[in-house]
């Protein structure tokens, strides 16, 4: 055997034997999950266009039926996580069979945009509820619940977790565009029809509900560990909440982040003041075209705290929500207005996560808990709640307006309503988020430093090791470097934000950490 052939074996052996080695096919499998969660995100933003122009409900209705079933899934995603804790091992694992949700999310997707056109009224609002609730409070909990644990089952450590999260990023945001370019269009062609919606919709089911099942059917659990949610008290819980009032900086933060998500104006705007529905697609790319952008924020980092990167993404976002606001039919303008929103919203994705676990390694410095599951659940109903109050928002402006869905074109103060609500949603979101990075810089410059250092001294007497997911080298603090890409997705207007905004702190804590 020539020296070269040797060579070349050794290689290939050594990157075998690398423990941080991530093999290509396994990520492709895992990736597969995320991006059809972040499709049905993108799928299920265009309910309330369904509602009220097809099947004819009134906007409040229908904003109703979504509050009370994103407040579900708030809910729900707590009794899953226990769900999912306590469950016993089988012969696919323990977190594993638990991907059987995925068929349950797309066949009851699919359900949701079939109701008979020929229904009556209760008949077509008990339909969606009902199929709404199975969505919001059984499948989509259980996925999010079952996440984390898979993960650390199919994943040998900490590096690999962080090249698992970005990669698999990547290829969510690329499949989200695709989705939210090409989903407008085909639902401008079905046009009003109800048959016409119900075939786009079970078409896109089909495809990513199979695209979905990859993970479960690829990828097996390595790697025995149990669940890494802490096993707290309610007095525990209830000490470091009081004592830690900046969490209730960033729960207002994200809950402005995701009122401007959930406020789902664009499939309106785009039909009644555009004029095509399927002009919307042209913005689908443009927040995630801005992704290497992220390559910057770990040098911003080094320079700046977290807090005023947000803040500077937020005024470019206000930009963007001024112009939408005089944007009107104007093309260009609408696509300007959609870069700036953008940028404003990828920092508050790609960062939430670094603040709650500041906030959990200050916990630790007043002798608490770090309790970052319960610091990352409480942002996580913010979102929520964000969402919530959108939905119900835009459903009651709209109807106290006249809105009429039967209508090819709608009355001048309900256009112009439609107009303010798209422009004014980005704007006061962003403008909120704002305020709070500004207030929350307070935290990071006077009060983080201090806690690192107690923390870092604390650690080293008790040879303790750090906890959260994205703190790959175990120092206790979050370096730049180790910020991995979430999995993100758009909205209908092409706002970049997570694909499950329910958990879009991320994992920020694994079941390998020191408890």
């Amino acid at each position: 055997m020539s020296t070269t052939t040797t060579t070349r074996d050794d290689r290939r052996a050594a990157r075998l034997a690398n423990p941080d080695r991530l093999p290509f096919g396994r990520l492709l499998a895992w990736a597969g999950a995320g991006l059809s969660a972040g499709c049905n995100f993108i799928v299920l933003g265009y309910l309330t266009l369904y509602a009220t122009d097809t099947l004819h409900l009134q906007p409040a209705t229908i904003g109703t039926i979504i509050a009370l079933g994103t407040l579900a899934n708030a809910v729900f995603g707590f009794v899953a996580a226990w769900i999912v804790d306590r469950s016993p091992e089988t012969r696919w694992g323990k977190a594993r069979p638990y991907e059987l949700a995925v068929p349950l999310l797309w066949l009851a997707t699919g359900f949701l945009f079939a109701v008979p056109g020929s229904a009556g009224t209760g008949a077509k609002i008990a339909w969606i509820s009902v199929v709404f609730l199975v969505i919001k409070a059984i499948a989509a909990p259980l996925l999010g619940a079952n996440d984390i644990l898979y993960m650390a089952r199919a994943f040998p450590n900490r590096m690999v977790y962080a090249k698992v999260q970005t990669r698999a990023g990547i290829f969510t945001a690329l499949g989200a565009v695709i989705v939210s370019a090409s989903l407008p269009v085909m639902l401008n062609l079905a046009g009003k029809s109800p048959q016409g919606w119900t075939t786009v919709i079970g078409g896109y089911a089909v495809v990513l509900g199979i695209l979905g099942l990859s993970r479960g059917l690829f990828v097996d659990e390595k790697f025995k560990v149990e669940a890494g949610e802490e096993q707290v008290t309610v007095a525990d819980m209830v000490a470091a909440v009081r004592s830690n009032r900046w969490i209730w900086v960033v729960f207002l933060m994200l809950l402005a982040s995701q009122a401007m998500v959930g406020a789902n104006v664009g499939g309106y705007y785009f039909r009644y003041v555009v004029g095509n529905l399927g002009l919307q697609g042209l913005l689908a790319p443009f927040g995630l075209v801005l992704l290497p952008l992220l390559l910057v924020v770990p040098v911003l980092m080094k320079r700046l705290p977290v807090s005023q990167i947000i803040l500077g993404g937020a005024l470019f976002g206000m930009i963007g929500g001024g112009i939408n606001l005089i944007a009107g039919a104007s093309l260009p303008l609408l696509v300007v207005g959609a870069l700036f929103t953008a940028m404003g919203a990828l920092p508050v994705s790609y960062l939430t996560a670094v603040l709650v676990l500041d906030l959990a390694t200050y916990n630790e410095s007043l002798g608490h808990r770090r309790l970052e599951s319960t610091l990352g659940a409480i942002v996580g109903i913010a979102g929520s709640i964000g969402a919530a109050i959108a939905a119900q928002t835009v459903g009651a402006v709209m109807q106290s307006t006249g809105y009429d869905g039967k209508l090819a074109q709608q009355s001048e103060v309900a256009t112009l309503a439609i107009r303010l609500m798209y422009g004014l949603s980005f704007l006061l979101g962003f403008a909120v988020i704002a305020a709070c990075m500004f207030f929350f810089m307070r935290f990071e410059k006077r009060i983080l430093p201090t806690a690192q250092a107690t923390v870092a001294e604390l650690r080293h007497r008790h040879g303790l090791t750090a906890s959260g997911a994205l703190d790959t080298n175990a120092d206790g603090i979050v370096q730049p470097g180790e910020v991995s890409l979430p999995p993100l997705t758009t909205s209908a207007q092409g706002l970049p934000t997570h694909a499950d905004p329910a958990h879009a702190t991320g994992p920020v804590r694994m079941p390998d950490d020191e408890k």
